[in-house]
């Protein structure tokens, strides 16, 4: 199997996360970020993560991607419940972890943006949405003083659920690639059981965390 992604793209990061999980093998192939080609090729548009199985074909969504893998390769890992009150954390603070973490992923060295044109690409996307990135970084503190907020209240909620360290459920899938993408923001309080839960699952899944390069 192969599996083509952007090291940043924390959707990808889903993907990646349950071959981990499961220990099964599969060729990660970090795409430029201005290949349009391949993607398009592959599922006819311009989105990754693309996982090309066993049997040559092309799967697009990275849920899709998850439950693929998790139903079909040994006993499934996802037997744990989605957990709503974390869901609608989730909503909210990624109006926070976005914009945060964006403009710091484009001055990065991810393997995706080696190339000029292909970081330059993501810019102007990015900055289509978002706005100046220059802007986005002048507004650091007061971001990263709200999300350390939130932080706070998810720690909270950890506490009050019940965790299982052999089994997992679609909110970590969607959780741990948001708390990956904040790892990249310098000045971020990781509370205690948030802290443990973020290093543990990168060790799991195999998914490295941002510390080291956070600006």
């Amino acid at each position: 199997m192969k599996l083509y992604v952007y090291d940043h793209c924390p959707f990808c990061v889903r993907s990646r996360m349950i071959f981990g999980l499961k220990e099964v093998a599969c060729e990660i192939i970090t795409l430029p970020n201005d290949d349009e080609e391949t993607p398009a090729r592959l599922i006819g548009k311009k989105m990754l993560p693309v996982l090309v199985t066993e049997s040559n074909e092309a799967m697009g969504e990275s849920l899709d991607i998850v439950k693929y893998i998790d139903e079909t390769y040994g006993s499934s890992v996802l037997k744990m419940s989605d957990n709503p009150e974390i869901e609608t954390w989730m909503e909210e603070a990624t109006k926070l972890i976005y914009p945060l973490a964006i403009p710091r992923w484009a001055n990065s060295d991810f393997e995706e943006f080696r190339q000029d044109a292909a970081r330059q690409y993501f810019v102007n996307k990015k900055e289509a949405v978002f706005g100046p990135f220059q802007r986005l970084l002048e507004q650091t503190e007061i971001m990263v003083n709200e999300m350390n907020v939130q932080l706070e209240i998810l720690e909270g909620l950890f506490a009050q659920q019940e965790r299982d360290s052999e089994y997992f459920s679609l909110t970590d899938i969607r959780l741990f690639p948001l708390l990956r993408s904040l790892s990249i923001v310098k000045g971020i309080h990781w509370p205690p059981q948030i802290d443990a839960w973020r290093r543990e699952m990168a060790l799991g899944t195999r998914v490295n965390l941002n510390d080291d390069i956070a600006t």
